[in-house]
This record gives structure tokens, C-alpha cells and sequence, in this order.
């Protein structure tokens, strides 16, 4: 398969120590509109064609796939040349600063029968889906705890964000964790949320309680004035995981006994997730078979910007 990635940074470096290891791969060509480590990624990983422009890039080469590896302000138009030109496409997150956004790739995508998925890769740590395993060997997931936090005041000290990322903070980052209410608990049937400012333009505190259509709970917990990490608590019959931080997983059974679960040597050697996740990806398009869980593509990532935009206001469904 002829791979393309469009995005010359940390993340495009990351999925590219994963793609070069796989046999059924060429790296077909980089784009970057001039970020200075194109040069350097292209040499380093053997990728013979540059380019500055991607609709370039897309006329020039016959993609099986593409990489949309772009900064959170630009995966939207760069997501729907791909989507609209038919190149199945797995985009990195956010698909979007909004529901609406998300909306808007998912149509593009289902008008052209597009392939297409969301790069959520917690859903891929090994830990993530041998901590759901676990639980559900026993009986069903009674509630899941989601925690977290963001570092706000690291994020406007660096200076080099947009307004928009910073206002937009619980989808341009938060959506990592905030999805995993969704991959443990499923589609939500009710939401009762809360959110408030403290010492702060915009909002920095937000409480949500889910029910979910299985019957199970969520809790959502982010302040964001308060040291700490992101972390996930699952609750079963008899049996209690925590991820804290998300790479380890706590199995604490019935009888209190504690055992670490184990992690699988890819979310070792690179960056936790990718591996699988790129995987998922690429046997989806090698064998045309459309994306299922535990992956997302956009028409189920809109349901997680949607639960974003409830937290965020406040609401309730």
C-alpha cells in the first residue's frame, strides 16, 4: 500500500517509526507547507517525494492511503480534500473544534464513500482493551471515572497557540479522554453536566453524570486549577480497574488482591496505541471493510464532539 502523510511534526514522526516497520507499506511521499524537519523525516525514513502543497501532493501521486497528521486548526480543510477526493484517510485528532466541523467530514466522507477514521489511539493501548476485557469477564461495566485535567496556564504560557485552541481546550485535547467514556461505556442516553470559571476567562471546571444506553454510569471530572493527571477508573461486578496513569492498569478483585495487567511490547517500543491503531487502519483498507469498534471513524466521532459540547455548556440531554 502507497502511503502519504501530510504533517512534518512530533506526531508525524511518531507514525512513522510505526509505518516503516510494516512489510505491506511504501512511503510514498511527505507534505509540509514548511515545517524545517521535512527535509530531515524524508531522509530518515527513505520517503523519496517532498512536497509544500497537498492538493499538489494528492494531483502527483497515487495514494492507497493518507495520513492526516496537521496542526488542530488545519485538519479540517486538509481532512476534506482527502475525504472528497476518495483516499481513504485516517485523521488525527480533532476531526474538528466542533460538532459541527465533525459533521461537516462526515458528510464529505459519506457522499464519496470515503474510508475514514479518527486517531483516538487510547482506544489502541493494549492496557485500555485488556482492562475492558477484564471487566466484562466477570459480568458487565457498572461505571467508568473519567479524570481530566488540562494544564491551561502551561498551554497560553507557551504562546504559540491560537485563541481558538485555548477557548477550545476540551476539544482540541481533552477529546483523548474524554472519548474513553464512550469506548468503555458506549453511545450515552443521558447527561446532566456542569461548568464554571475559576480565576479565569473561560471556563476551567466541568462535572458531568452519564447514563449510557447499557444502563451503565459516567462520571466525567476535569479542573483544570488543580494538579493532576489524566486517569480512568472502571468499576465492575467484583472487581475495580485503575489507569493512573493511563499506560498502567490496577486489576483490584473481590478479595483486595492487586495485579498489574500487562502491556504488550509495541505500546513499549513506540508511542502507546499507535501500532494497533495503524494496523486497524490499514487491514481496513487493504480488505475494504468498513471501520468498526474499537476504532472511530467521523460518523461516530461526531456522538464524542456532541458529548464535548455538553460538558462544555454545561447541559443536559
Amino acid at each position: 500500500m502507497r502511503v502519504a502523510v501530510i504533517g512534518a511534526g512530533n506526531i508525524a514522526e511518531k507514525h512513522l517509526e510505526v509505518l516503516r516497520t510494516f512489510s505491506d507499506v511504501e512511503l510514498a511521499a511527505i507534505c509540509s507547507r514548511g515545517h524545517p524537519r521535512i527535509d530531515t523525516l524524508a531522509d530518515r525514513f527513505s520517503i523519496q517525494q517532498k512536497f509544500t502543497d497537498y492538493r499538489t501532493m494528492l494531483d502527483t501521486i497515487r495514494a492507497d492511503a493518507v495520513f492526516v497528521l496537521v496542526s488542530a486548526m488545519q485538519i479540517v480543510p486538509v481532512a476534506a480534500e482527502c475525504l472528497k477526493r476518495g483516499i481513504p484517510s485516517l485523521i488525527e485528532k480533532p476531526p474538528g473544534l466542533s460538532a459541527k466541523e465533525t459533521e461537516s467530514l462526515a458528510h464529505i466522507a459519506n457522499e464519496t464513500n470515503c474510508l475514514n477514521m479518527v486517531a483516538l489511539n487510547r482506544r489502541f493501548y493494549s492496557v485500555m482493551q485488556r482492562a475492558r476485557e477484564e471487566i466484562l469477564r466477570v459480568g458487565p461495566l457498572v461505571s467508568v471515572l473519567v479524570e481530566g485535567p488540562e494544564r491551561l496556564g502551561e498551554v497560553k504560557a507557551v504562546g504559540i497557540h491560537p485563541p481558538e485552541i485555548i477557548e477550545g481546550l476540551l476539544f482540541a485535547n481533552s477529546i483523548h479522554c474524554i472519548d474513553l467514556l464512550r469506548y468503555f461505556g458506549g453511545d450515552v442516553e443521558h447527561i446532566s453536566a456542569t461548568s464554571s470559571r475559576w480565576d479565569e476567562e473561560q471556563k476551567n471546571s466541568f462535572g458531568a453524570l452519564i447514563r449510557f444506553q447499557n444502563g451503565a454510569t459516567g462520571h466525567y471530572v476535569a479542573h483544570w486549577m488543580s494538579p493532576a493527571s489524566w486517569a480512568v477508573t472502571l468499576y465492575g461486578m467484583g472487581r475495580r480497574i485503575s489507569l493512573n496513569p493511563l499506560e498502567k492498569a490496577t486489576l483490584i478483585d473481590s478479595d483486595r488482591s492487586e495485579k498489574i495487567l500487562p502491556v504488550d511490547e509495541v505500546d513499549l517500543k513506540f508511542k502507546p496505541g499507535l501500532y494497533g491503531q495503524n494496523r486497524f487502519f490499514l487491514d481496513a483498507v487493504e480488505n475494504r471493510r468498513p471501520i468498526t469498534y474499537p476504532a472511530s471513524d467521523l460518523a461516530d466521532a461526531v456522538k464524542t464532539m456532541r458529548l464535548i459540547e455538553a460538558i462544555s455548556g454545561g447541559a443536559a440531554w
